[in-house]
């Protein structure tokens, strides 16, 4: 054997005993954190015998489309955290250095060509709180130096420490408006965790459904041989008897023509058999073409007892567990937020703000007389001299104000809020609707469970009186009292009755999976948990759960208006 070969088979045996170390202990757990599952990994080997609990274990591990589900997962949880950028707070350093020349057009300029040199520096921070309201502190510095000789400051330096404060009163207001977006993220993420789960059940329910197709076919595989294999007994007597002279020669053309034809059958059964077991390696995440020339081997069997389920308790189960609901209920929550923030721009606006700051100027003062404009004294000075004045609150002003805007028909906002109720109706009246086919689907698969239970012992019994029936053809043909013809008939009719109760049985394993998808029980019965990998934090929640902050709880219930067609 080579030694890949080895190793795969190593790889194979490492995976499969993890699937039933996970099986016993009850849980087999799915992450919903991306990067966990390696590309490329080696999952055949040139026989596998796999139960139905390890190509679920394996295919919850490898399959592709759970990976991209993860990946949505994962960029859903970063969007809540890029909502919350507005609340980011932000700093600012600029600066520019300015030089100019401009000739003098009157005696106040103090000199011919005035020259200007001007630098300046600002720092600045800024920061939007849930309120609506907004914070700006800002640091200006300048110095400036001229050649005019009116200037008793001469390089100058002025520096001023700014802080203004607005706060939106009517329209803007309240945590739950400006927090909007976050909220829909968030949403928005727990219905992308939602659909993680829902791929789970689906790829859960479409391995189990590739699983018994593989053990049908498989089963039907055998059929066709057994079938083969009656009709080339019955040519070995035929022969015989034709050798003998019980039968006509045109018996043996008979017993061949049935012979080709159920070897053809095989042919058909053997390719079937191949595209079950492709169908299941795909579901599995096979990715190597050497893994996909591995030969699978089911091992449980389509044999099982049957169960009923009782109607009522059934759909009370799927109208409480059911993915689809949960995710409709998101969708309504989306739609209420929206329609709040809708209803908050149709308000004027009436905004607050109040602004307080600090000045100070300093330089090097020159004292001229004012007769021949010729310097008597220079005393040096800074831009520590701004400083200081500015530390001593020398210089200070203050602003406060009310800003009111109204905007006369409002149309843009008003129509707005108008599609935002609209679409808290639509979502409402899909809400109702997924309810409803929640329910229908809950019937069918109870009346499926019920059907296919019922059709495995009627396919039994069918099979039983085909074996029984192809018996005495055969003892009365021994006996001579049959022809060839006719048990060739009897023999297919019970290879229809063996396949038909093959039928009935994977019939009954895809309702009995169908029945637990339909009331939400597949992850619980097939012992699957779902694991996250932790939320980050949100940052910025200061004063967000504070009720009186909140518009919703002065403007009284716009999705209650909705509700009442208003």
């Amino acid at each position: 054997m080579a030694f890949g070969t080895r190793i795969t088979r190593l790889a194979t045996v490492l995976v499969l005993a993890a699937s039933a170390l996970s099986a016993q202990e009850g849980a087999l757990v799915v992450s919903t954190t991306p990067g966990q599952q390696p590309r490329g990994a080696k999952l055949g080997a040139p026989e596998l015998r796999l139960s139905l609990q390890d190509v679920v274990s394996i295919a919850l591990e490898h399959n592709i489309n759970l990976e991209v589900s993860r990946l949505g997962l994962a960029s859903a949880g970063e969007g809540v955290i890029a909502a919350t950028g507005i609340f980011d707070p932000y700093a600012q350093i600029s600066f520019t250095e300015q030089y100019s020349e401009s000739p003098a057009t009157n005696q106040l300029v103090g000199a011919q060509v005035n020259e200007v040199k001007r630098r300046v520096f600002d720092l600045s921070y800024g920061q939007a709180f849930a309120t609506g309201g907004t914070l700006g502190v800002a640091w200006d510095n300048t110095r400036t130096e001229t050649n005019s000789s009116f200037y008793f400051l001469n390089p100058n330096y002025s520096s001023g420490l700014n802080l203004r404060l607005t706060q939106p009163l009517l329209q803007g207001f309240g945590t739950d408006v400006n927090r909007a977006q976050i909220e829909v993220a968030r949403r928005n993420r727990d219905i992308s965790g939602l659909q993680f789960e829902k791929i789970v059940i689906t790829t859960i329910q479409a391995v189990e459904d590739a699983y018994w197709n593989l053990v049908y076919q498989i089963d039907n595989l055998k059929v066709k041989q057994q079938s083969l294999r009656l009709a080339q007994d019955l040519l070995d007597q035929t022969q015989t008897r034709v050798r003998i002279g019980t039968s006509a020669p045109i018996d043996i053309v008979q017993s061949e023509a049935t012979v080709a034809a159920r070897e053809q059958d095989i042919i058909v059964a053997e390719n079937a058999v191949q595209g079950a077991a492709d169908t299941l390696k795909l579901l599995l995440g096979f990715e190597d073409p050497e893994d996909w020339k591995s030969r699978v081997l089911p091992t449980d069997t389509l044999e099982t007892a049957t169960v009923t389920a009782e109607l009522d308790s059934a759909i009370e189960e799927s109208l409480r567990r059911r993915v689809e609901l949960r995710q409709r209920e998101l969708e309504r929550e989306i739609r209420e937020v929206s329609l709040l923030a809708a209803d908050n721009a149709t308000l004027p606006a009436l905004d607050l703000s109040v602004g307080y700051g600090l000045s100070g100027v300093g330089g090097t003062y020159t004292q001229r007389d004012p007769n021949t404009g010729e310097i008597i004294a220079v005393i040096p000075g800074g831009w520590d001299d701004a400083m200081q004045q500015i530390g001593d609150r020398d210089y200070n002003q203050w602003s406060a104000g009310l800003a009111f805007t109204y905007t006369f028909g409002n149309n843009a906002a008003r129509a707005a809020r108008a599609q935002r109720r609209y679409d808290l109706a639509i979502a409402r009246q899909t809400m109702a609707a997924e309810r409803q086919a929640v329910i229908d689907e809950t019937r069918r698969a109870v009346r499926g469970l019920a059907d296919s239970a019922k059709s495995i012992a009627a396919a039994e019994k069918a099979r039983v009186l085909a074996e029984r029936n192809l018996d005495a053809e055969q003892k009365k043909f021994a006996n001579g009292m049959s022809t060839n013809y006719q048990v060739l008939l009897i023999q297919e009719d019970l290879a229809v009755a063996q396949a038909a109760e093959l039928l009935s049985r994977v019939a009954y394993r895809r309702s009995a999976v169908a029945y637990e998808v339909a009331v939400g029980k597949l992850l619980e019965r097939r012992g699957v948990a779902l694991q996250g990998g932790g939320e980050a934090k949100e940052p910025h929640t200061f004063l967000s759960e504070a009720g009186w902050l909140k518009y919703g709880s002065w403007a009284g219930d716009p999705a209650g208006e909705a509700e009442a067609g208003k």
